[in-house]
């Protein structure tokens, strides 16, 4: 079996709050000759359809957008992710790789009503939003009213979801646990040193 049963999750609980957590998902479509590939940030409505619906859009001039009506859709959302040194364990381990994702399949269709199409972005400015003064998207704002036609909005209803969370589970508990808290280290580390190379800060 692939992969191996100890890193299938099948909880739907889990696998929502990983799609929750990491929104920007790899949304892959087939084509006639094919796939095409975008990565969008997607929300989840937990109380439409028996697994949840996942919400977005994209750029209209996006060739990816002449798929998304009436069909199939794949997509991946990424979690964590990290090389596992042997030296992390207590144990004697080989080298290897944790990480967390949720595959999710369902069926696609396009949002045709340009109200649900703005009524979808303000509820997902209204999600995205933290802090004690969020920014509030108004639904008379003229540069979203001007905006709508160059986006498509569309939906996914799910009807597979599946975890796949390589978490050293097949460890012991000890070792599962060195595991975890080196990935979250060098999650926060790999981002940190990322952005400063893509945005020159180190040399500033």
């Amino acid at each position: 079996m692939y992969p191996p049963a100890h890193h299938v999750e099948q909880d739907l609980e889990k696998c929502f709050r990983v799609i929750e957590a990491f929104r920007f998902a790899t949304l892959i479509s087939r084509t006639e000759y094919d796939v095409v590939v975008t990565h969008v940030p997607l929300i989840l409505d937990r109380q439409r359809g028996k697994y949840g619906t996942l919400v977005g859009h994209m750029d209209r001039q996006n060739p990816h957008a002449s798929y998304l009506a009436d069909g199939r859709a794949f997509a991946i959302f990424h979690g964590p992710n990290a090389y596992i040194s042997p030296n992390v364990y207590a144990s004697s381990q080989l080298p290897t790789w944790n990480s967390v994702s949720v595959h999710v399949r369902g069926a696609i269709t396009t949002i045709e009503s340009t109200d649900a199409l703005r009524d979808s972005i303000i509820k997902m400015t209204e999600l995205l939003e933290t802090g004690s003064d969020p920014y509030v998207l108004a639904n008379d704002d003229s540069r979203m009213v001007s905006w709508l036609h160059l986006i498509v909005g569309f939906e996914i209803e799910i009807d597979d979801i599946i975890g796949r969370f390589k978490l050293s589970q097949d460890k012991s508990d000890e070792d599962m646990l060195l595991a975890r808290d080196h990935l979250v280290k060098q999650s926060a580390h790999n981002q940190n040193e990322i952005l400063d190379a893509l945005l020159d800060t180190g040399n500033k």
